[in-house]
């Protein structure tokens, strides 16, 4: 397993993590400023576990296989990282045009915003397991 693959495993499941304790914890019922001052905090708190578990995993990793981390990305790297994107992409247009929509309806700028965030997360998740499918498929 390529170093790239290693930090995409990683990424994934700390993304996955992560979010999905945010959305367990999150006080769903609250509407207006409570709401977003409670997406503020519970963001932040999210991205500052984040980036801590990210930055130490890959200096272990990269200790671990100087090499691999120091090494170039190829043309095939940069063709799978290409092919992921465009899957995301979609991913992230039709959910962010879903929470326009559903912010019309509803009017409440948490909840647009909290779709929005999934809308991004889930963009992410797909560029991710896109990537990894690529890889494993031996793209």
């Amino acid at each position: 397993m390529v170093f790239r693959e290693k930090i995409d495993w990683l990424t994934m499941t700390v993304i996955a993590l992560a979010f999905g304790w945010y959305a367990i914890v999150f006080p769903w019922g609250l509407r207006g400023v409570p709401a977003l001052a409670a997406q503020g905090g519970l963001l932040l708190v999210v991205l500052v576990a984040m980036s801590l578990v990210l930055t130490v995993a890959a200096i272990l990793l990269a200790l671990h296989r100087p090499r691999d981390a120091n090494a170039a990305a190829d043309e095939r790297d940069r063709e799978i990282t290409r092919q992921a994107a465009t899957r995301a992409y979609y991913v992230l247009i039709i959910g962010a045009s879903c929470c326009f929509a559903l912010g019309y309806w509803i009017g409440d700028l948490a909840v647009v915003l909290n779709g929005l965030l999934g809308s991004i997360v889930a963009a992410e998740l797909v560029r991710l397991a896109s990537q990894l499918h690529l890889y494993r498929r031996g793209y």
